[in-house]
């Protein structure tokens, strides 16, 4: 029993990756059933079999994937440098996929559950990376949310044209903003506090 178990584990991770994998590459509507079925190795009917329709593969993929993305952009609490390196990492893998879903929202309901899903884990990431110990601000999770999200990549990445180190440069410089300055200015009004 326990082997097949694990074999109907191992179709059903084969299914998300094929999917997830697929959903990086091109847009969701252009994504079928076959052509994950195709990448997993399966067949059509196994895919649906396990998922039902492509919204509830993309509802599972969701949730799949999301404790792998949380660990990649990990940082230790109050680095905002080391965050937005990870962030910025991030958003190169999957920046140009976050976007393509943006432009289906309210249209597919299946994106927009991604989405929402998305934007919980981003504000909690601000709240927990950027700005830890910080309880009631929110116009400070708001103006940390504006320069850290993936439109403000875009933006800076793809239509102006920006280097990757211009791009983190810039995201730095509004984070530091909002937080009060550099680390350095930072340190040095605590030290000149301190006299």
């Amino acid at each position: 029993m326990n082997a097949r178990q694990e074999a109907v584990a191992a179709t059903r991770e084969r299914i998300l990756s094929a999917a997830y994998e697929l959903w990086l590459e091109s847009p969701y509507d252009q994504v079928s059933i076959d052509a994950v079925s195709k990448i997993a190795g399966v067949s059509r009917q196994t895919v649906i079999r396990h998922f039902g329709t492509k919204d509830e593969l993309a509802f599972a993929v969701a949730d799949w994937q999301k404790p792998g993305e949380d660990a990649l952009r990990e940082a230790t609490p109050g680095d905002a440098d080391g965050a937005i390196a990870k962030l910025l990492d991030r958003y190169e893998t999957m920046g140009n996929a976050n976007i393509r879903m943006l432009e289906l929202e309210g249209r597919v309901p299946a994106i927009d559950h991604l989405l929402t899903i998305s934007r919980v884990g981003h504000r909690e990431w601000i709240e927990r990376t950027l700005i830890p110990g910080v309880t009631g601000d929110e116009r400070l999770v708001l103006a940390l949310y504006a320069a850290t999200d993936v439109t403000l990549w875009k933006l800076l990445r793809r239509d102006l044209g920006q280097s990757r180190t211009e791009t983190e440069a810039t995201i730095l410089r509004l984070v530091h903003g909002v937080l009060g300055g550099s680390p350095e200015k930072r340190s040095s009004e605590s030290s000149a506090g301190k006299d």
